[in-house]
């Protein structure tokens, strides 16, 4: 159970500093992390499966999203989870 919750930790971290564009290339971002920078592609490979539109800007020195976006972590209904696939289908 520890070993998950520092997962989504990172995953929460990582969005945080994708939102600010601070995560840096991914050495500076596996450091900060505490992490191989293996590791840090493995992350962003997970979060880009389930939708985050990643990518890494030069002028940024940093990934970002490409569109404005958020990397939520949540139990949700199924309800709202049909209205998210339908979205993403459109």
């Amino acid at each position: 159970m520890i070993k998950l919750m520092d997962f989504l930790s990172r995953i929460e971290f990582i969005d945080k500093l994708i939102r600010e564009r601070a995560t840096g290339n991914a050495t500076t971002l596996a450091s900060k992390l505490n992490i191989s920078k293996r590791t840090v592609f493995n992350y962003l490979k997970w979060m880009k499966k389930r939708g985050a539109p990643i990518v890494y800007s030069k002028a940024d020195g940093s990934y970002i999203y490409k569109r404005e976006a958020v990397f939520v972590i949540a139990f949700v209904s199924y309800e709202i989870k049909r209205i998210i696939e339908e979205l993403k289908n459109q």
